[in-house]
């Protein structure tokens, strides 16, 4: 699915747009967004509808969010990529991206 914004001639929609993936507790993962034109355009992420900030963990890499070692709690509810355009202050925010984090199944020796 497709968010559109237009007003004149601003008038984007993502592409990528951020999807809901599956990831072992531990590893990293990467969300990806992006949108169709990049002018005048920041983007920021939030998570249960709370901005995020950068840390050492979780930080945005360009329009992407990064996340190394995958926390069950920590992670957990629904992300949003929100683009800006600067130059007129619109914000579209994307479709949720949830992650689904299983733990790591160890094998015990016989």
């Amino acid at each position: 699915m497709l968010s559109r914004v237009g007003v004149g001639q601003d008038s984007f929609y993502f592409d990528p747009a951020p999807v809901s993936q599956v990831v072992v507790e531990g590893d990293d993962v990467r969300l990806r967004c992006d949108v169709s034109s990049r002018q005048f355009i920041t983007f920021y992420w939030t998570l249960n509808d709370r901005t995020l900030a950068n840390t050492s963990r979780r930080y945005q890499d360009a329009s992407d969010l990064r996340i190394l070692a995958v926390n069950r709690t920590l992670d957990a509810g629904p992300f949003r990529c929100v683009a800006v355009n600067v130059s007129t202050g619109i914000a579209v925010r994307s479709a949720q991206a949830q992650l689904t984090v299983y733990c790591e199944l160890v094998t015990l020796p016989a």
